[in-house]
């Protein structure tokens, strides 16, 4: 005997699995989602009930526009923003540790600012990364003990974006910026801020195309 699945139990998932993902959530309310297909990709996640019922489901699920809205206003502040790019951007991975910790304040000193030269630094719970210009790769793994050394990654571009002062307190900014990136296929290697900035690091074989998707968030009629 075929078990008979409860209506309002597949309308609570749908709208479960639509609550959970936002970018999901923001494609709905602005209309851009085939609703057969999301209803599809419901089935294929789990939701249970008949393609029908969860159409219905899809349908009756109360768009409210707060999501579209928020978008809307992050898309107008970055809208106000200026970039910058860079190639020839090198990441170096350090264990954390003592020895390490001793190095990093040394790094200033090698590093010419007046000149332009990068020295980015992120640390995290159990390493640090530098990212410098590929022409001071040699004299930093000249000073930097390799025990210390994780990994070394070349090829690297920054895309530096100055973001109008009201992107603090803006939600959604790097929502906006990352899934636009994602759209587009282009992977990040890190994103960190440095208020007002918003520093992007990719692929250079991906930077063209990465500089061209922000220009366009930056440049919005």
């Amino acid at each position: 005997m075929t078990k008979k699945v409860n209506a309002a139990n597949t309308r609570n998932e749908v709208w479960k699995l639509i609550d959970r993902d936002p970018s999901l959530k923001l494609d709905l309310e602005r209309g851009l989602i085939n609703v057969r297909a999301l209803a599809r990709h419901c089935v294929s996640a789990g939701v249970a009930g008949t393609e029908d019922a969860v159409i219905s489901a899809i349908r009756r699920y109360p768009a409210d526009n707060k999501a579209n809205r928020k978008y809307r206003h992050a898309l107008e502040i970055i809208g106000q923003s200026s970039m910058s790019s860079k190639s020839s951007i090198v990441s170096i991975a350090l264990r954390k540790g003592s020895e390490t910790q001793e190095i990093l304040p040394k790094l200033f000193a090698w590093i010419d600012y007046e000149r332009g030269e990068t020295l980015r630094i992120v640390q995290g719970e159990e390493s640090i990364k530098l990212l410098i210009d590929e022409k001071n790769l040699q004299k930093m793994l000249a000073r930097i003990p390799q025990k210390l050394i994780i990994k070394v990654q070349r090829n690297l571009a920054e895309i530096n974006m100055h973001l109008h002062p009201d992107a603090v307190n803006t939600p959604g900014i790097i929502q906006v910026l990352t899934g636009e990136l994602m759209r587009n296929d282009v992977n990040i290697f890190e994103i960190m801020s440095c208020v007002p900035e918003m520093l992007v690091f990719v692929d250079e074989g991906d930077s063209v195309r990465a500089y061209q998707v922000l220009f366009e968030l930056c440049h919005r009629k």
